[in-house]
This record gives C-alpha cells, structure tokens and sequence, in this order.
C-alpha cells in the first residue's frame, strides 16, 4: 500500500479544538468527565497538554493513555497548536503559554483551603484575572462573594453553574444496592474511611485507622472501604499503597483507585469517616451519617468545611469505635449545609455546557447526559481468609463471633479458622480449623481434608464444602457430615466448639454470626480417613 500523502492521515477535521491542560491525576479525572459535553459532536476536537508545574504529575500520561487518548502533547509546545478554548481544572498551571479563552473548573468542592504563603487555593493569580481571558466555574453564588472580598478583580469572570459532581451523586442513590453488589458488601455496614492527602489527612495522621476499625467491627456485621486522594495515590504510587496497607487488605479492606470507585463508595456507605476533604461536603450533603478526623490548620474560617467541623462529632480514637460508628448520624441541618454549597442542583451540567459553548460562540448539538457514578473496581479485593473466631452457646444454639486475624492477635478463647487460599502460610500453620469454600463431591473433600490435616498437625478439625453443606473431619477419626446454607467458615468454627464442649453428636443446632442465623444438621461418623 503507498504512502497516504493527504496532510497527517486524520479523518476527522474538527471545526473547534478544545486544549485540556492535565496538570495531575485529580485534575485529568475531572476534565474526562467534563470531556463528555461535547459527546458524540463531529465538530469538536481535542489536544492534551501535559502540565509540568504540579508534584503530583506522576502517572498523569499513563492515566490518558490508559483512557485511550493518542494526542498528547508536552506544556512547551501547547503554543504552537491550534484551540479554541483551554479547558482546565487547576489554578497552577502557567496560563502564559496559553491563549483565548480558559475555563476553570473546580477539582472540589469551594474554597476552604488556604495555604502558608497566604494563598487562597483554587482561586487563579491577580494577573491572570485581570486579563480577563480565565472564567471560573463555582457551585454556588456565596463563593462569589467569598472570591470578590479575597480578589476584586475577579469581577465578571465568575460563573455560577453548580457542582456536576454532586448532581451525579444524587442522580446515582437509587443505585446504591447495585454498588454495594459490586463492592462484595450485602446485609453489612460499609464504613468508607475517605482520606485526603497531605500531614492532616484522615491516613496521614491515622494511619492506624483502617486497622482499628477492621479490629473492633465484628467480620459478619461490617465491611471497611478505603478511598485515598488522588494526589495520595500520584504522590506514594499503587504498589507502594499495597504494602502499606496489605494486612488491612488480607482482612477483607476494600480499597478502591481514584479513577474507579469512590462516587459508588459514597453512594453505598452506611457512615463516612473522613477529614477537611471535599469527601466530607459531599457526604454529608448525601445525608450520610458522618464522623471527622482532627482538624486542619489550612481550613479557611466561615466555609462551609469549616462550618461542617464544627457541626460534626469528632471521631475519638481513644473511645471505643463501634459505639462511635453505631450513633454516628447525618450532620445537622445537613440539607440546609446542601444548599449553601450545591446551587442549581440537578441543572449544572446544563449549565457548564451553555457556558463552555457561549465561549464558543455556538450552539450545543443535544443537551448533556447524565451519568450514573461509575461501578466501583476494588484494588486487590479478596475476602479475609483467616480469622479469629470466638464461639458460645445456649443449648442449641451457637454464636460465632469473627475477626480478621491481622486485625486481632491471639486471645484466649479465640481460635484461628483459615481458609485453604490465605496468603500467609504462617496463619495456616498455626490454625486449630481448616477451611476450603470450593465445593466438591464427599470423596474429594473427605481427601483433601484428610490431606489437610496431614499437612498442618496443629489443626484439630479441616471443613470442606460440599453440596449442601460440608463435611468436617476430626482429628482422631470423626467424619462429620453438615447440612447448611451457612459458609463453610462458620461450620467449622460450630463443630470445633461441640468438638471441645464434649458435645459433637448427631442433632440439629444453629449458628449465629450476629448478621445471620443459619441451621446446621449434624451426623457423626467414627470412620478413620486415610492418612491420620
């Protein structure tokens, strides 16, 4: 095939090219979402610009490409390309090299920050407002009058259009029980830890935190997800976060990437525990029951943040955290905290768009979509498999209370149940029960726990499913046949403690984990399995 000698081989020949300035990770998510006014209008095209001014521009290029973008191009030759409007999201980019008209749009929720040097964050330079070519985007008229005592001439450079972000978190609550489906979460309480970054960041002051909740919140009853600042994730890296958290992670954490979860977590949470981030405002405008780490010194006094602090129980870490969690409630008068940061709710979308095309001096081809919150995608998401276990009866019943072992050393009267894929050998050696969730028929189970048993003589008991159930087989000989819907986890624990109560027999019994109640039928047989 010749060479195509027809200009630079494109296709498509926009009428209007819009520069996106990716300044950092948090900055770049922003600007894909706004990218979507413009969906499915042959008139438009796009350059991205790579920012060079920002500590946090690590992974920013890996980010595009892995949303599929092709046309990227370094801040020092943003000059020479052709645009009609720079779309950005940050105020510390260089708008020297920029030309026309730049839209500012916000990467969070107002103006509550201000920095050491005196500077009011998310508000562009003097200079550059007195030019008059930058508009920036607020969600509601208070910031106006809040940016004009801070900054004259700011004057006529503002625009109301309201928060795209909040109006999609409203638009997704009917949706809650599809994101909890996605999250592995179902009858449990999810407790969404979102921590900002920085010295005062819910995990930069605690970052214990996650592992105390995961220790005091019973296994069955509660389910803990992380979401981290993008900048966190730019600034420490994916796998660096992975080590960090890695014992949380073993016991059942969800920790969700700053590209994929954190509208869902807030959707599906039960109670946010979070710090002076953006996170707080939307949760508690969500109506979420809600609990804050320490303060910040950086919070600007009389903002909406600042007014949430004082509105909002502090979350005690020297108090016991279920109780805390268990009352946490919706900050007062939360809907009225709504309504002075949210203006034009359920419009803003529209709103940014006649904005961006005024500029433009065009015509919108179709109003914008509104898109559910994306599915939430969990870093390494795996269910806790091994735990401690804590059991108690009253005549036939049986209570079986679980912890993740990471989260609770040994105790006496706690045993270890580990299930056949943990990651840490070192728990399986130790553990008194033995436990593997993939069904097989009784002659396949019988021989893996009887080679289970073999492998790991600390262990008394080895369970595996079956349909219907399991069978368990004890230690000495007993082969110990159970018919229940309840996981494998919890049977095991039930035969162990009729095992050490003296009471393993046939007969009927009930297991309690406090979030469920599940029947067991039991029938013991004395067989001696092969290979004990």
């Amino acid at each position: 095939m010749s060479a195509d000698h027809r200009g630079d081989g494109r296709t498509f020949r926009p009428r209007f090219v819009i520069a996106l300035a990716c300044h950092n990770q948090n900055t770049v998510h922003r600007l894909l979402e706004v990218q979507d006014l413009f969906r499915s209008d042959p008139r438009f095209g796009f350059v991205y610009a790579l920012s060079d001014t920002s500590r946090f521009r690590d992974g920013v290029e890996r980010l595009l490409r892995g949303a599929g973008v092709t046309r990227i191009v370094p801040w020092s030759a943003l000059p020479e390309q052709e645009y009609r409007l720079l779309l950005t999201a940050s105020e510390h980019i260089d708008f020297t090299t920029t030309r026309g008209p730049v839209v500012l749009l916000p990467h969070g929720v107002g103006f509550n920050k201000r920095f050491v040097d005196g500077e009011l964050a998310g508000l562009p330079p003097v200079a550059v407002l007195r030019e008059g070519r930058v508009h920036v985007v607020l969600s509601h008229p208070d910031q106006v009058a809040q940016l004009l005592a801070e900054c004259p001439e700011a004057a006529g450079h503002l625009v109301v259009t309201g928060d795209t972000t909040f109006d999609r978190l409203v638009a997704s609550l009917p949706l809650r029980a599809r994101y909890r489906r996605r999250l592995g979460v179902g009858d449990e309480r999810l407790v969404v830890v979102a921590s900002t970054w920085g010295v005062d960041a819910a995990v930069g002051r605690r970052p214990e935190l996650p592992m105390r909740l995961l220790a005091e919140l019973p296994y069955d009853r509660y389910r803990v997800c992380l979401v981290a600042h993008p900048n966190l994730w730019a600034a420490h890296g994916g796998r660096d976060l992975e080590v960090l958290f890695a014992d949380e992670l073993d016991a059942g954490m969800l920790l969700l990437p700053p590209d994929s979860g954190w509208h869902a977590a807030l959707v599906a949470a039960d109670v946010v525990v979070t710090d002076h981030g953006s996170l707080s405002l939307y949760a508690a405008g969500l109506g979420k029951p809600l609990l804050l780490t320490d303060l910040s010194a950086e919070i600007e006094p009389g903002t909406p943040v600042a007014d949430l602090q004082h509105l909002t129980p502090r979350l005690d870490a020297t108090a016991d955290l279920r109780t805390q969690i268990d009352n946490a409630l919706p900050p007062e008068d939360h809907r009225a905290l709504a309504e002075r940061v949210f203006a034009n709710q359920g419009g803003a979308h529209e709103r940014l768009q006649d904005l961006v095309y005024r500029l433009l001096e065009t015509a919108p081809s179709r109003p914008p979509v509104l898109h559910r919150a994306p599915d939430p995608a969990p870093v390494a998401h795996r269910l806790a498999a091994a735990l401690r276990v804590r059991t108690a009866a009253a005549g036939n019943d049986i209570s079986v209370e679980r912890r993740p072992a990471q989260a609770q050393p040994p105790r006496e009267g706690w045993h270890l149940a580990v299930e056949e894929g943990a990651s840490d050998l070192r728990l399986t050696q130790k553990a008194s029960i033995l436990c593997r969730e993939d069904p097989a028929d009784e002659a396949q189970a019988v021989a893996w726990a009887s080679s289970a048993l073999a492998a790991y003589p600390g262990a008394r008991i080895a369970a595996a499913a079956v349909a219907g159930g399991a069978v368990v087989v004890v230690r000495g000989g007993q082969l110990v046949r159970a018919t229940s819907t309840a996981a494998v986890s919890v049977i095991g624990p039930v035969v162990h403690h009729l095992l050490l109560a003296g009471r393993l027999a046939d007969g009927e019994h009930t297991a309690d984990t406090g979030a469920r109640r599940d029947r067991l039928g039991l029938r013991v047989s004395p067989g001696q399995p092969t290979g004990l």
